[in-house]
């Protein structure tokens, strides 16, 4: 049974949780009356509501003896006539939204009835005497398997039934006597307001031929035009559509409600309820979303984690500025250690950052060194054939940079760069021409968005620029960009340590807060959680970042920075 309830906890997981599975829950609930009242409007519904012999027959006519010589002659002819007739009686209602008018129908509505023929009709229980009226006189009466035109109307059948009575009663001898011609009734110019009805009454007669019960075939046929639709409500059908929108609703709600009351807790993981924001870096942000998810998933849906890339430097001065109360709910992550100070702030290092000098793959080159990284940036060389191992071509030099706020921006000026070395003017609102300060000596654009800084190196020809390793693994992989070693080196965990002789842009994610982190809360048990947990190393890892506390070498770097 755990077994059950745990696949159904990850059934709900792989539906994207409960909010996807409660809105596909509403929308089968909803699709049936979505069907009625927007999609198929105008139905026109009927019943069968009646179908038998009128109740008349010799048996009735005598004490016992034999029907045949007892009883008047003229009465034993009429209950031989009554014997083989029938009455059908239809209800007919709109059952849509809308009003039926006559040009709604692309074929009109028609009723046959097997081999019987039609001796008479009416229309009872109409819902206005104008509806009863029209109705009446929009019955037309058609011979069996005859294409000609349905002409006859009811003062026709009437005017033959008393003929029809009278031969019957009094049959003049040596002549058979006629049966009408009749096997069907057909309602020409149909119109029905919304929830009006009538009822159509049908009486039949069986044709000549041996004794025995009457038939009861009733068949209908017509055609309403574009989606509406024509239903006889009396037939049975296993499948219908509400009965499947509604079975589909009520397993997804069991498995919805199992699911949920099934959530494994890890009791491992110190859990807590309330409101936490975590603001700041937005390289690290997409892991912290994982992490917040890691988190929730242990412990359920009470405890609620948002995530906001602010950029690092702004992130912390958050955390610093906001109200005492407020920052009780706050947290912000930085790339490196923040040069801000004060307000009781306290840290925690999360994980190795490792970041890269990327360019354009049409650049063609693979390597650079510090020292021409700051020709580059310092607008030195503007154009790629004055950069050693760029191949000689002539193509403009275009910096995808970073904002004032952005602390991997720090980080690059700090270690790659060198002090009295920054980016440069911000010159390019396009990334393509100096569009905004033609004066600049070089084509430098900002971005804060790291998919979006991927995107414009990706795409721009002499695109130069630098992200974390995670963020450009994809467009790494796919060969729209080239990730540089800097002065021959790249990163290496045995090598890092090292001054002067290791990888010098990557860096240690911190997490920042206020004051001591009070027992019992939200932010207390994420932060713990994300700074120590297994299960947040894991998905550090599977992120492609290195945690703090993975092994005595990483706690080692982290420390260096």
């Amino acid at each position: 049974m755990a077994a059950v309830l745990e696949w159904l906890a990850r059934l709900v997981g792989f539906f994207g949780g409960a909010g996807p599975v409660i809105f596909s829950i509403v929308l089968l609930v909803a699709t049936p009356f979505v069907d009625r009242l927007l999609v198929r409007r105008k139905r026109v519904i009927f019943r069968v509501l009646y179908n038998s012999k009128i109740g008349v027959g010799p048996e009735t006519l005598h004490d016992g003896a034999d029907p045949a010589a007892h009883g008047p002659p003229q009465l034993r002819q009429v209950a031989r006539l009554l014997d083989r007739m029938s009455m059908v009686v239809i209800r007919i209602r709109n059952g849509g939204t809308y009003d039926i008018e006559p040009e709604d129908f692309e074929r009109p509505l028609s009723f046959t009835f097997g081999g019987r023929v039609v001796w008479n009709a009416r229309i009872s229980e109409a819902s206005t005497p104008e509806l009863r009226e029209e109705l009446r006189n929009g019955l037309r009466f058609f011979p069996a398997e005859d294409s000609r035109p349905a002409r006859d109307n009811l003062l026709t059948v009437r005017q033959r039934l008393g003929e029809r009575l009278t031969r019957w009663v009094v049959p003049q001898s040596g002549q058979d006597v006629a049966e009408p011609g009749w096997h069907g009734v057909r309602i020409d110019g149909l119109s029905l307001k919304r929830g009006q009805k009538a009822k159509l009454v049908v009486v039949l007669r069986e044709p000549n031929g041996p004794e025995g019960e009457i038939t009861k075939v009733v068949r209908t046929s017509g055609k309403m035009r574009d989606t509406g639709l024509i239903k006889d409500e009396g037939e049975r059908r296993r499948v219908t559509l509400p009965r499947v929108s509604g079975a589909l609703a009520g397993v997804l709600t069991a498995v919805l409600v199992l699911g949920l009351m099934s959530r494994p807790v890890d009791g491992t993981v110190a859990c807590a309820a309330g409101d936490l924001r975590v603001e700041g870096s937005s390289v690290f942000m997409p892991a912290m979303r994982a992490l917040a998810e890691e988190y929730r998933s242990a412990c359920g849906d009470d405890a609620r984690v948002t995530t906001e890339a602010t950029g690092s430097l702004e992130g912390v001065r958050g955390v610093i500025e906001a109200d005492p109360a407020p920052s009780r709910g706050l947290v912000a992550l930085s790339d490196g250690r923040s040069d801000e100070t004060g307000g009781g702030l306290r840290s925690y290092k999360i994980a190795i950052v490792v970041y890269h000098v990327v360019v354009n793959s049409g650049v063609g080159l693979s390597a650079v060194r510090a020292a021409d990284l700051r020709k580059i940036y310092d607008g030195t060389w503007t154009d790629w054939k004055q950069v050693p191992g760029a191949g000689g071509r002539s193509l403009p030099i275009r910096i995808v940079g970073r904002g004032q706020n952005s602390g991997t921006r720090q980080l690059f000026e700090r270690q790659v760069l060198g002090p009295g070395t920054g980016e440069g003017l911000l010159s390019s609102n396009s990334c393509l021409e100096k569009d905004r300060n033609p004066a600049a000596p070089v084509i430098r654009c900002e971005r804060d968005d790291n998919a979006e800084i991927i995107q414009k190196i990706s795409t721009i020809p002499g695109a130069i620029g630098y992200a974390d390793e995670v963020s450009i693994a994809e467009a790494r992989g796919a060969g729209s960009v080239t990730a540089l070693t800097l002065d021959g080196r790249a990163f290496a965990s045995a090598t890092a340590a090292r001054p002067g002789e290791g990888y010098p842009f990557w860096t240690t994610e911190y997490l920042y807060f206020r004051g001591p982190l009070e027992p019992g809360s939200l932010k207390a048990s994420f932060v713990e959680f994300v700074r120590s947990h297994v299960r947040a190393q894991a998905r550090l890892s599977a992120t492609g970042f290195q945690p703090c506390t993975a092994s005595p070498a990483t706690r080692e770097l982290c420390d260096l920075r």
